[in-house]
């Protein structure tokens, strides 16, 4: 019977093993988790808003959200994540297709034919990114996005809809998107839905320097509002919440320059008003056809809450409203002015040097982790071999000097190698071992060896 000589080894296979990372101390492939990675979005326009209303978790109570994702999680049986922005919504399922998820959110909402736009992999994490920076929205640099994006990922961590291993992709999306602001200069925020209705009020107070201005809620963007308002000279200001004490105390010192109101009083009666803003937060519109804004004069309506808080049926003819869809052809308009379509063309290609570098990143320290290892390795067998009767002066020294010297080799083996080579490098060294010392130092980086070699994975190496 032929021999089949000695065995072969080839470690070169954990340094080229696909590029991880750990996760509360348990080795992930990142490329399988990309590739894990599927969505279905909705962006917002003029044929699907009502839909849109429909699939959105905006205007829900904490605890409907909760619910609704629960329910979306356990009919799914996977990770689930949802984001709802202005002008789009969005769902991510970990572990299973695009149509699945699709199918099961139809379930949830009551709806069919909902045009998503399905994403899958690493592309799911290209859109996250571009969404997160405003780039799919002609609101480049907004930090309002960005900052709903961590809230909501924090939020869905928080509450189990995602672990550990899947929410770190969220955290490649927020890196990635912190590198994408760098390389734009998008230290603040540029033209934000708030910076467009600057620009509006600005207009309209060139006409008329002192509105009768109404704002409706008072939560941040509320807060925001008041703001604008006073810093463009604005003194007659009401402000109408659910809870005036409750809200006063919220924003104590914009509080003390205005009129606070609660709906229940300002319904009652129509007054004059010249401006409306409206930042109301509710699953459907507050104001419609059977429940007319309570607003008697000439008046501009502006809108920013989403869902949209005022239907066109509910006022009157002298109304001009500026909804969610006005603010959208105004950003479009502005994003010709910007030359939107080079802008987009340059982040495709930051977004390619962005991925190129992650997935370096990952297989470098991949590569230093199985380095280290066997320098680690070496080293602990070079103290046992000090302690052998064999071995006195200056020796210990020279073996851990020699133990490094085998690991340097090991490591740079770019293929396989046979097991008696192992033996040569020992046997051959110029260094003044005896044979005995020498022959345990072949045997057990041989046995050393060869035991990683049997292992399947970097991980199981390491671990």
């Amino acid at each position: 019977m032929d021999s089949l000589g000695p065995p072969k080894i080839n470690l070169s296979r954990f340094f080229n093993e696909a590029p991880s990372h750990e996760i509360n101390g348990k080795q992930m492939d990142a490329k399988s988790l990309m590739d894990s990675v599927s969505m279905i979005s909705l962006k917002l326009n003029s044929e699907n808003v009502h839909q849109a209303k429909s699939i959105t978790t905006e205007g829900l109570s904490l605890e409907q959200r909760f619910t609704f994702i629960e329910n979306l999680k356990k009919s799914l049986g996977r990770d689930v994540f949802e984001l709802s922005t202005c002008n789009r919504v969005l769902y991510v399922g970990f572990s299973v297709e695009s149509q699945e998820l699709e199918k099961h959110v139809n379930q949830q909402t009551g709806l069919s034919n909902v045009p998503f736009v399905h994403t899958k992999g690493l592309d799911v994490w290209r859109k996250l990114v571009k969404i997160c920076s405003g780039l799919d929205s002609f609101m480049m640099g907004e930090l309002q996005i960005m900052g709903q994006f961590r809230d909501a990922v924090a939020w869905h961590r928080e509450h189990d809809f995602v672990d550990m291993a899947n929410g770190s992709f969220f955290d490649h999306v927020i890196s990635a998107n912190r590198v994408l602001r760098k390389e734009f200069g998008f230290t603040q925020t540029t033209e934000s839905m708030l910076n467009l209705a600057t620009n509006a009020l600005e207009e309209i107070i060139s006409q008329n320097s002192n509105l009768n201005c109404t704002v409706l809620g008072f939560g941040e963007m509320g807060g925001k509002a008041v703001e604008t308002l006073l810093g463009l000279e604005q003194t007659n200001i009401s402000v109408v919440s659910r809870s005036p004490k409750q809200s006063a105390q919220r924003h104590p010192l914009l509080s003390k320059q205005v009129e606070m109101k609660s709906f229940d009083s300002w319904n009652k009666t129509a007054s004059s008003t010249d401006l409306v803003i409206s930042t109301i937060r509710n699953k459907s519109a507050t104001y419609t056809e059977n429940r007319p804004l309570p607003v008697s004069s000439n008046s501009i309506v502006m809108d920013f809450a989403w869902p949209p808080s005022i239907e066109a049926t509910g006022l009157q003819s002298d109304h001009v409203l500026y909804g969610m869809e006005h603010w959208i052809r105004v950003s479009r308009k502005l994003g010709i002015e910007w030359d939107y379509d080079a802008t987009l063309q340059k982040s495709e290609t930051l977004l390619n040097e962005i991925e190129s570098r992650f997935m370096e990143a990952l297989t470098q320290r991949t590569q230093a982790k199985f380095r280290a290892f066997i320098y680690s390795t070496m080293e602990d067998l070079a103290k046992q071999w000090s302690t052998s009767e064999h071995v006195d002066g200056d020796l210990p020294q020279q073996l851990s000097a020699f133990s490094r010297e085998i690991a340097t080799w090991l490591c740079n083996q770019d293929g396989p190698f046979n097991s008696d080579e192992i033996d040569k490098l020992v046997l051959q060294t110029n260094r003044p071992f005896g044979h005995k010392i020498l022959e345990r130092v072949s045997a057990d980086v041989r046995e050393t060896v060869l035991h990683i070699n049997g292992k399947s994975s970097l991980s199981e190496v390491i671990g």
